[in-house]
Formats: structure tokens, sequence, C-alpha cells
């Protein structure tokens, strides 16, 4: 399916750059008259879902849900009274909290869709599944808190039950974006949904049109799809969700609510996903997936991949990963095995060592990659502060290096719905082996709303022990291309 997208990137890269330029320039006068799906929205309403939402239904306006991504449909059953449905924290494909709706007890299978409130349209999870950390924040602010749909018609609350029918209408979305990075240009316009084929079954997917490289969740420049997959929850077991298909790896493992995005938060790729667990081939893969939620504090998942994709399908790849969910602070762990895939991505330093007349990593080298990740999410500030750890090994060539960052996020800092955050992190490197500069970068950024529907930042970079200087921008829009035809 992979190799067929791939076939239309030989079209003229000219072509598509000026069509998504096109749509760039176009997406902040599309989005002023959009208006939130969530607008009319009212406690009333919320309470229908959980009852334990009071703090949520306080707000009179939710985030952005036309950026609602793939990554942030809940294919969950649960009980009205007892369902959590939180959100990013970020506006990402990242999971927030509100610790006190948090509950997924015994449940009546009413299959709800959860929307993200992040204003990331990465193909993600199809299910977002409770990662959350953070409190209701209050009205107004650029909240890692989540949106709920209304129960449907003819369902009271405590009385929904699963049939045959989709109880959710299907979703189709638009986001434009593009990140001047010093003298480098990206752009993208990418088109994602869902369609519900039962209450418990959803077909999800994202297709992408791209150039530059600062998307470090979009596989490749030219036209692609990202993610082509289906998703559902047994009847019975409503704490277990599976998918199977084409899925972005990233968006499900090494969440963060603070440090993720792009697009919301930090452009240098160090503090998106984890550069250990990225380079062990964590990407949008051929790829089957458990997420299982055993009690609410904790959340595992596993997956089987194919490392070379559909080009070279071999389930020869697993990643797993532990969440411990301990209200306002969330710690995740995570473990990745896979062969290298031949994109010459491995740890720099392993380029020095001499192989057979192949210098660095060779397609089929066994890699195994650790992370950890943390959030903490402290309401007084209305800050949320981030960790990671990476540790990433080559068996065959016997090199092995690591990689961190950490930083903070200030929400409504000095008008609604504006973020301020500051990083320091180093990109995968081998101590040992190394040779000149520190592979690091100090990051701060500030993002604003431009309109209901669009946001700009501007982003300062001080890369390899600060030689060297990097002054970005960005801008992106999202909407609903359902309600924008409707």
């Amino acid at each position: 399916m992979r190799d067929i997208a791939r076939n239309f990137q030989a079209l003229p890269l000219v072509s598509w750059m000026v069509w998504i330029a096109m749509a760039v320039i176009a997406a902040p006068v599309m989005a002023l008259p959009t208006e939130s799906i969530f607008e009319d929205l009212d406690s009333e309403s919320i309470r229908l879902v959980a009852s334990k939402f009071e703090e949520i239904a306080q707000q009179s306006e939710f985030e952005d849900p036309a950026a609602v991504d793939s990554a942030d449909i809940i294919i969950k059953l649960t009980d009205p009274e007892d369902d959590a449905l939180a959100d990013d924290a970020n506006e990402a494909t990242v999971e927030t909290a509100n610790d006190a709706a948090a509950g997924a007890a015994e449940t009546d299978p009413a299959f709800l869709v959860q929307e993200d409130s992040s204003e990331l349209a990465s193909p993600s999870d199809p299910f977002f599944f409770d990662e959350n950390s953070v409190e209701a924040p209050g009205e107004g602010v650029l909240a890692p808190l989540s949106e709920t749909e209304e129960l449907p018609d003819g369902i009271a609350e405590g009385e929904a039950e699963l049939d045959d029918a989709p109880l959710t209408p299907p979703q189709l979305r638009l986001q434009t974006a593009a990140i001047q990075e010093g003298d480098d240009f990206s752009a993208r316009a990418r088109v994602y949904g869902h369609y519900f084929l039962r209450s418990n079954v959803a077909v999800v997917g994202a297709v992408d049109l791209s150039t530059g490289n600062a998307f470090s969740d979009t596989d490749s420049t030219g036209f692609n799809i990202s993610e082509l997959f289906v998703v559902a929850s047994p009847p019975n077991a409503p704490e277990l969700r599976g998918a199977v298909g084409l899925i972005e790896l990233t968006s499900f493992f090494d969440r963060n609510s603070f440090a993720k995005d792009s697009l919301t938060h930090f452009i240098n790729p160090v503090f998106q996903t984890n550069p250990a667990l990225a380079t062990t081939q964590l990407e949008s893969q051929p790829a089957a997936l458990l997420h299982w939620r055993p009690i609410d504090e904790v959340i595992l998942k596993a997956a089987a991949f194919s490392s070379g994709g559909f080009d070279d399908l071999d389930f020869d790849a697993v990643a797993g990963e532990i969440g411990v969910n301990l209200g306002n602070l969330i710690v995740r762990g995570t473990y990745v095995s896979a062969t290298d895939d031949g994109d010459r991505d491995g740890i720099p330093e392993s380029f020095q060592i001499n192989r057979n007349g192949v210098f660095g990593p060779q397609e089929g080298d066994r890699e195994v990659s650790y992370g950890i990740n943390a959030e903490w999410f402290i309401p007084e500030l209305n800050a949320g502060l981030f960790g990671r750890y990476g540790y990433h090994r080559n068996s065959d060539l016997d090199i092995s290096g690591d990689t961190y960052s950490f930083g903070v996020n200030f929400l409504d800092l000095f008008i609604d719905d504006d973020r301020f955050g500051i990083g320091y992190g180093r990109q995968l490197s081998d101590d040992d082996r190394r040779q000149g500069d520190r592979p690091d970068v100090l990051e701060t950024f500030y993002d604003i709303r431009l309109a209901p529907n669009a946001r700009a930042a501007i982003s300062w970079q001080l890369r390899d022990e600060f030689s060297e200087s990097v002054l970005g921008f960005r801008i992106r829009a999202d909407w609903d291309l359902l309600e924008l035809f409707d």
C-alpha cells in the first residue's frame, strides 16, 4: 500500500510545493469562519457522557476540535459514570488528564469517540486511552483537557447499549502547515479521518502531501499514505483494544503532553519522539497493536511490526511500553527491538566503523532501544515539566549511544491560549567515540492563536554547543471538511 503511494513521489516536487503553499496561505482565511463543533456543548450534555466531568464542563469552549487526529479517536467501551475520557495536554497527539475524572471500572458497552483537543493532525493512535496526567485548568487555558461527544439521540445516561450500528458520525479533517527553520523550508497538507463500521469497529486513515524534513511523523516527502488501519474493542473486554494495518507507531509509543509535536511544541526533532526509539524503525509501519489497561493507573502496550515496511514485509520487530499514571505525573518505559532498514540513520559515530568495506549500520543489523519518558503538570503554575532518556544499541556493530532531553511548557502565560516552552536536549550519540561538538540543542518557542482554527509560532535554537543559532517560524490551520462543505 505504501509502495503504491510512493509512486506518486515521481511527480514534480514543484507542483506539490505550489499546492501546499496555496493551502498554507489560504489556511488562516478559511479558518476564520469555521466554528468549533463543540461550541454548543454545554455542561449538561457532557454529564450525559460522564457524571464526573463537572470540572471540564465549566469550560465554555473546547480546544480546537478541528485538529483532531486519528491518534485521538477513543474506541472505548465504558460506563458513562466511570469514564475519564481525557485528552492531550498540549494540543498534540499526547496524553493529558483530568485526574478527578479518571476511572474505567465495570462498563456498559457503549462505544464512544474521544477527540484530541490538540492541534496536531498527525497520524496516530486511533484510540486515545486515558493516558492522562493533567488536572482540568481554568477556562481559556491552552489545556491538557479532553473533549467529549454527546451520547447519540435516544440513548439516555446509563442506558447505552452496544449494537451493530455506528454510534458516531464519520470525520474528515484537513490540516495545512509550514515551517521555516533557518534556510530549510517544510510544508505539509494532511487529510485524515475515521469511519465506524460498527459501534466497536472503526477504520482510520491519513494521507500526506509534503516537502521538507521538519515533520518527524511524516514518513517521506511527496504523497504518502501515513496510516490506514482497522481498530476494534471486544464487547466484553473494554479495557482491551487492538489495531492492525499501517500504523504510525510514534503516536502510540513515547507520547508526551509537552514535547511531541513540531506544530504545537518544539520544532527540533530531539524533543519529539525519543531519538533512540525513532532510530529503531519506530515510525509508520505495517503493524498489529494491542493496548490493555488492567487498572486505572497502569497502561500496557505491545506491537509487532515489519522493520522494512511493505518493501520487505516481515514481522521481525516488537515494541512494548508500560505507563504509570500518578495523577499529575505520568512515567512511561518503552522497549523496541527491530532490524535496520537500510536508511543509514543509526548512531552517528557508528559510521566510523568499517565492516567488510562498509561503514556504519547495514540493513538487517539487529537494533535494540530503551526509553523512559516523564511528564508532570503543575496546576499552581499552569506549567508542565517533561524529560526523556533513551539508549540505543546495534548488536552487530557492537556500538551503543544515548540521548536525553528536558524542559518546561507554560500555558496562558501572557494571553489566553498562548504557550511558551524552553528545553535542552542532546541527539543520539556515543560519547566515547564522538569527535567534535556535542549534537545538542537549546530551544525556546512562543505559540499563539491567530484565529479559531489557526496558530503561529516563533522558535529560536542554539545547536552544537551553542555554535549555531537558528531562527524558526511556523503557521498551521485545521478545519473539519465535512462541516466546511455541508
